[in-house]
């Protein structure tokens, strides 16, 4: 089932986020249970000024080197006031970039309305830059999802199908011919950048596989580092079925199927699994067709045309 944050709290990001950025809190400590709910930062600017129309309270507010001048520019009546104005509107939280000191009229209202301070050393741009790109990262829709995910000449595969199928041994046989293992079982789904589905392995079961027959296999302990990712964006499915024998499966590769992956259309390609069928080298055919396909090259179509246009030739001369 999809699933989507609504909201992150302050300590949250501070838990994310801290180590990295080197954040520090100075002030309004029990405000740090206070939601985010947007991913997007805000630079409150106009705000600061006075006027309030269409300004971003949800967000979170981030003073850098212009805000800090204009609030030490003012007198301390009126940076009292301005500052008092936005903080009663439930604003999540300040950071200030450049470890910039607040003044004490700032830090007073941040412990009056529990509105914590975040003092960070980067600069301004940084900031918003880093802040929202982790925010994105949490509010991104996501999914889990029961297949093997792998990178085949580049491309990111994601072998679906039926319990006993064949997803594990087919992945291994991969691995074998020198391509990258994400993750085996559980993979955990989410829409990075509003345009790729990426796939993380499960931290629980890292690069583990279970192989029937000989149990679990750690694939970095045998096949070595160069052997295991832990993300990789989606490039398409690979779904894996049993051979039926009265069913009519693609012979030519003209329609292109799909599936829906977090809102995403992503290419699908059903391969029938039966024994004597190396189905590992057909995943790797698909991917190099799959990446041909990327560059504008559709080989199946570009047939079908030519053998057309040369039928349609006989017909004109045989009239």
């Amino acid at each position: 089932m999809k699933s989507k944050k609504i909201f992150v709290t302050v300590q949250e990001l501070i838990d994310g986020l801290g180590d990295e950025m080197k954040f520090k809190v100075i002030s309004g400590f029990n405000g740090l249970n206070r939601h985010i709910t947007a991913a997007e930062v805000n630079r409150p600017g106009l705000a600061l000024t006075g006027y309030y129309e269409h300004f971003a309270k949800h967000r979170l507010q981030v003073l850098g080197l212009v805000e800090m001048n204009y609030l030490k520019s003012i007198s301390s009546a009126e940076h009292y006031k301005r500052l008092a104005q936005l903080m009663q509107m439930r604003i999540p939280a300040f950071i200030i970039a450049r470890n910039f000191v607040p003044l004490p009229e700032t830090v007073a209202l941040s412990n009056k309305y529990n509105v914590p301070i975040i003092r960070v050393p980067g600069v301004t741009m940084k900031v918003v830059n880093k802040t929202s790109a982790w925010l994105e990262d949490q509010f991104s829709p996501s999914t889990k999802i029961h297949g093997v995910l792998m990178e085949v000449y580049g491309m990111g595969v994601l072998i679906m199908g039926k319990a006993s199928v064949g997803k594990s041994e087919c992945a291994l046989s991969l691995v074998e011919r020198g391509h990258i293992l994400v993750g085996d079982d559980v993979i955990k789904l989410k829409l990075t950048e509003g345009i790729f589905v990426t796939g993380y392995a499960n931290p629980m079961i890292g690069h583990h596989m279970e192989i029937r027959g000989i149990g679990i296999v750690n694939i970095q302990s045998l096949y070595g580092v160069k052997s295991v990712r832990t993300w990789k964006h989606i490039d398409f499915v690979v779904t894996l079925e049993e051979w039926q024998e009265n069913k009519s499966y693609e012979r030519l590769g003209i329609d292109n199927k799909f599936i829906d992956l977090l809102g995403v259309k992503t290419p699908n390609v059903l391969i029938p699994v039966k024994p004597g069928r190396d189905v590992a080298l057909l995943i790797e055919t698909a991917a190099q067709n799959e990446k041909l396909k990327k560059l504008g090259f559709n080989v199946a179509r570009e047939f079908n045309d030519h053998l057309i246009a040369s039928m349609n030739k006989k017909n004109c001369k045989s009239n």
